[in-house]
Parts: C-alpha cells; sequence; structure tokens
C-alpha cells in the first residue's frame, strides 16, 4: 500500500531548469540555510590589538567589495576569529539589509562560543527579524550555542509548519535536547498522505506531492532531533515512537 500512495504522490512530472547564469551559481552557495553545518568556534584573540587590526582590515576590504555574495564572504571569513570585538561587529551586520551578509552575521555569532552572551544576543535579534532565512540562521544558531530559552519562538516556528523554518525549529529543539517536545517531534515522522484516500474533497496530487517533498528533507533532521533527546534511539514511524515512549519514555525523561 505504502508503495502505491508514493507512486500516486510522485506523480506529477518535473520540469527541467537550465543554467540562470552566474549569479544564480553565486546565490546557490549561500542557501539551504536551514540545514547548513555550522562551523566550530573560531580561534580566540586575547589581544584586543590583534582584534582590532583584524576588524580594521575587514571593514577596509568589505567598504571596497561591492559583490554581494563577496561581502558575505568577507563577513564569513570574520568568524574565524574569536573576540567580543568580532562579536559587536558581527551583531551589527547581522541586521544588514543584504540578507546573504545577515545571514553569515548571524553565523559569525555563533563562532563566537557557548558564551551565554552569545545566545542571549541571537535570541534578541530574532524576536524583531522577519526575513525568513535570517530567522532559520538564528534558530539553528542558538541551539548550536545551546540557548535554551529560545523554546517559546522554537515552537512557534514548529508549528507553523512551513518548509525552512520548521526544519531549523528542529534542529533548535535537538541541539538543546528539548525533551518536552518529543512526542510534537516523532508525529513528523510518518509521510504526509491522506486518512481516507478515497474521500473525494482531498487536495490533489500536486499538493500532497509537494508535502512529500517537505517531509522528505525534514525527516532525516527530525529523527536526528529524536537521536539527541533519547541517544541511541532511533525511529522510522509514528508508531515505533509511541510504542517505545509508553514504554521506556518514563526512563529516559519523555512521555506520550
Amino acid at each position: 500500500m505504502r508503495t502505491l500512495v508514493l507512486v500516486g504522490l510522485m506523480a506529477a512530472t518535473l520540469l527541467g531548469q537550465g543554467d540562470s547564469g552566474g549569479e544564480a551559481k553565486k546565490e546557490e552557495k549561500h542557501v539551504g540555510v536551514a540545514e547548513r553545518e555550522l562551523d566550530e568556534p573560531g580561534v580566540k584573540i586575547e589581544d584586543p590589538a590583534v582584534a582590532r587590526e583584524k576588524l580594521t582590515q575587514f571593514e577596509k576590504a568589505f567598504k571596497k567589495e561591492k559583490d554581494q555574495f563577496k561581502k558575505a564572504d568577507l563577513v564569513k571569513d570574520l568568524g574565524e576569529w574569536v573576540h567580543p570585538l568580532i562579536m559587536k561587529r558581527a551583531q551589527k551586520l547581522a541586521r544588514d539589509k543584504n540578507r546573504f551578509v545577515a545571514i553569515e552575521g548571524v553565523f559569525v555569532c555563533a563562532r563566537q562560543g557557548t558564551n551565554p552572551k552569545v545566545g542571549k544576543a541571537l535570541h534578541k535579534l530574532l524576536k524583531t527579524e522577519k526575513r525568513t532565512d535570517i530567522v532559520c540562521a538564528l534558530l539553528v544558531s542558538m541551539g548550536k550555542v545551546g540557548y535554551t530559552k529560545g523554546m517559546r519562538e522554537a515552537e512557534k516556528y514548529f508549528r507553523r509548519d512551513t518548509k525552512d523554518t520548521h526544519l531549523a525549529a528542529t534542529r533548535y529543539l535537538g541541539y538543546i535536547k528539548a525533551k518536552s517536545m518529543f512526542r510534537k517531534l516523532a508525529e513528523k515522522l510518518d509521510y504526509p498522505r491522506p486518512a481516507n484516500a478515497n474521500d473525494p474533497t482531498n487536495p490533489p496530487t500536486a499538493w500532497w506531492k509537494e508535502r512529500y517533498d517537505e517531509w522528505e528533507i525534514i525527516v532525516p533532521h527530525t529523527q536526528w532531533a529524536l537521536a539527541q533527546l533519547v541517544p541511541g534511539e532511533t525511529f522510522e514511524s509514528v508508531r515505533e515512537a509511541r510504542e517505545w515512549a509508553q514504554k521506556h519514555g518514563k526512563k529516559h525523561g519523555v512521555k506520550w
């Protein structure tokens, strides 16, 4: 039965797209924010004079550069260094009107380490940010630095169930080991399908295909997040997770 449903979901034909040029290739390098793996913290600078010199070099190159993607790459390179002055500049860059620069600014903040001040600064930015890709960067970054006080916002984006923000929120929940979210995460394991395939009010095949394509991207992250909550366990379906939780959940601090 599952095979038949999947065949039906995949029935729509995808149209190929040609090369859209150099700009599209450059942009491709900077997309996929919700799935992006964050680099480890940079090298800690002890001498403030060294940090100021690094920033002077950055500002000179950043001001001179006109290409938005190259400007973003310059910001990314700042993450190779850890210092309060770097963090202060990165916070400003994270609010830049150029979204590629802003995304890299967020990730530079995340590379400043697990200092609670880093998570607090990212959380403050999240409360006012409206751009989806930057929201994703902020959620993933808060999770990476272990900032647990962003749970309310993360749950909000998780419940909205849009592909990118849902995926980023899922990663956040995994990073901070949010055991209270075990059931809600596990309920996303099964692929989307109509409860009754013969119901004439069902959405069209194209709608289900789109939901399936989104699920296929997100589900590996859902499984990863659940593995962070209960190390050593893997779940392939809602039923499997439910039965495990009802039998073993209490011992692991999770419930159904």
